[in-house]
């Protein structure tokens, strides 16, 4: 199936650009790195026949690890990192697949009573179209309750699955298939 389509939400990044090595933990010129747990995304992008989508550009736009997005219309309490500014441009490889570093981000209040899940803002432009989802974390007490996660036809298809780990790695690591319909 196609990857559910989620909501751009209101904190797309502005006034800011996008990093493109692919690893968000730290500022393109940076000593420091962000604060929170490092996590490693990656998948493939495919076609609904299966076939990989190469070349696809990849926006990938988060909040930080308190659940504080780097715009200037997040207003809520939480602090900002520094060191963090969740705004990265990649693209898929040959065989459609697509990686990057990242920390996990916060919860955050979307309305009284209601807390986002954490999740990762995504636009896939592929050769014939373009899609906006959301990715969420395995086993996060807030995906449950998270009304847009919940609200997708298939929810399941936007969890990412964990993904056994063969070394020693300091990080996380995730997968996050993505489905087009034509590619």
């Amino acid at each position: 199936m196609r990857t559910p389509e989620q909501i751009l939400g209101p904190y797309f990044p502005m006034q800011i650009e996008p990093t493109a090595s692919g690893d968000l933990t730290k500022l393109d010129g940076g000593s420091e790195p962000a604060q929170g747990e490092i996590v490693q995304i990656g998948g493939r992008i495919r076609n609904l026949e299966g076939e990989p989508v190469c070349s696809a550009k990849i926006l990938i736009w988060q909040a930080n690890c308190f659940g504080r997005y780097s715009h200037p219309n997040d207003l809520t309490q939480a602090p900002l990192d520094p060191n963090f500014h969740g705004f990265a441009e990649i693209a898929s490889d040959s065989s459609g697949a697509y990686r990057f570093r990242t920390i996990k981000p916060g919860a955050y209040p979307a309305i009284a009573g209601w807390m986002r899940a954490p999740h990762v803002h995504f636009e896939v432009i592929g050769q014939f179209e373009r899609l906006i989802t959301q990715m969420y974390f395995p086993d996060d007490p807030f995906n449950a309750s998270d009304r847009f996660l919940m609200s997708a036809r298939q929810p399941d298809l936007l969890i990412a699955q964990p993904v056994p780990s063969e070394s020693n790695s300091s990080c996380r690591e995730l997968r996050f298939d993505i489905v087009l319909a034509r590619g």
